[in-house]
């Protein structure tokens, strides 16, 4: 056997090689795994845990799958004081999840998409705009939820009073949990509209209000991401296809919204993602407008999102905490799934030249 003795640089880079492939290596990830072991996987566990016990301030008794069987029965379907089959608490949340989701989400990224590529067509002051546009997504959003609260007060608000100014009917806005969809139709001569019912119809006033300020206060971050993606997309292909007599509208509609599907697509799953686990501004400007008594849910529930439902649980009810886990846990794997079936489908229409 003939022995060949490496030189010795390269002779040292295999032994650190070796030395940090191992161990070594493993040592460098360490703080990044703690931190997330102890704030990510571990509450996951222990929400778990929570979710087998019937659980106040500390557990009260053991009671296995008995949450997640009121959750699957009670929780979706019910019966009313008639003995008529009514969705459920459960069921009522997760239906306005939806419309808050619905609401927010599609909106959210075409107001994006579209300032941002105005923004990008080099306007006066786009500096400016910039930063005017981003402010709303860093201020503190409990204070400007209740700022925006005020404006669409019924009595002292400042939309009532222009409103007002220019001779058209206010609204309780906030405190009204009629659907915003059935009010449109009534007041567009549309007729009887008593058999639609409430849950079916749509979104209510007051969560309408709640879906402008999201969208209104998030819509900051979409467009720095969708101002990235313009950046990076090669101006040559714009000029060449303004050569050939392209109009804008061609040059956006065939090039620039292709070339941006991949932050589209970031931009969907990242804002359904945030719209499902939204709490904060439904919660601070909803929470004083329960029919006369202040509760989470709004006026008769017409805003009672999941996180909502879940928050209710775990604070204002009696030995509700592990029923408020469970719940947590379908939001997570509702989320997981979504997310995963969301990827799988945009992915494909997804354009990277």
């Amino acid at each position: 056997m003939v022995s060949v003795s490496l030189p010795g640089g390269i002779g040292r880079w295999r032994r650190e090689a070796r030395r940090t492939s191992g161990w070594g290596g493993l040592l460098y990830v360490l703080p990044a795994l703690a931190i997330l072991l102890v704030f990510e996987v571990w509450p996951l566990i222990f929400g778990i845990w929570i979710s087998l016990w019937r659980w106040d301030i500390e557990p009260v008794r053991f009671i296995g799958l008995g949450n997640y069987r009121t959750m699957l029965t009670e929780g979706f379907v019910t019966r009313d004081f008639r003995g008529d089959l009514v969705a459920g608490e459960l069921g009522q949340s997760l239906i306005t999840t939806v419309y808050y989701v619905l609401g927010v989400v599609p909106f959210t990224i075409g107001v994006a998409f579209v300032i941002a590529f105005l923004l990008f067509q080099g306007l006066p002051g786009q500096a400016l705009l910039r930063t005017v546009y981003f402010v709303p997504y860093v201020a503190a959003s409990v204070s400007v939820a209740l700022v925006f609260a005020w404006m669409f007060n019924a009595q002292i608000g400042v939309v009532n009073a222009v409103l007002e100014k220019l001779g058209l009917p206010a609204s309780t806005w906030l405190q009204d949990p009629n659907p915003a969809a059935k009010q449109l139709l009534g007041a567009l001569g549309a007729g009887d509209l008593s058999w639609w019912p409430d849950l079916a119809a749509g979104p209510s006033t007051a969560l309408v209000v709640v879906i402008v300020y999201t969208i209104w206060s998030t819509v900051g971050y979409s467009i720095v991401v969708y101002l990235a993606g313009l950046t990076a997309i090669p101006r040559d292909l714009a000029e060449a296809a303004r050569i050939d007599g392209a109009s804008r509208w061609q040059i956006m509609r065939s090039i620039t919204w292709p070339l941006m599907t991949p932050s589209t697509v970031f931009l969907v799953i990242f804002n359904t993602v945030a719209a499902f686990q939204a709490f904060t501004p439904i919660y601070a400007m909803t929470r004083n407008s329960g029919m006369g008594r202040a509760e989470a849910g709004g006026p008769l529930d017409s805003t009672l999102t999941i996180t909502v439902y879940v928050f209710r649980n775990f604070y204002e009810r009696a030995n509700s905490v592990g029923y408020a886990a469970a719940i947590s846990l379908l939001l997570f794997l509702l989320m997981l799934g979504l997310s995963g079936i969301q990827f799988r489908l945009l992915n494909r229409k997804v354009h990277y030249q």
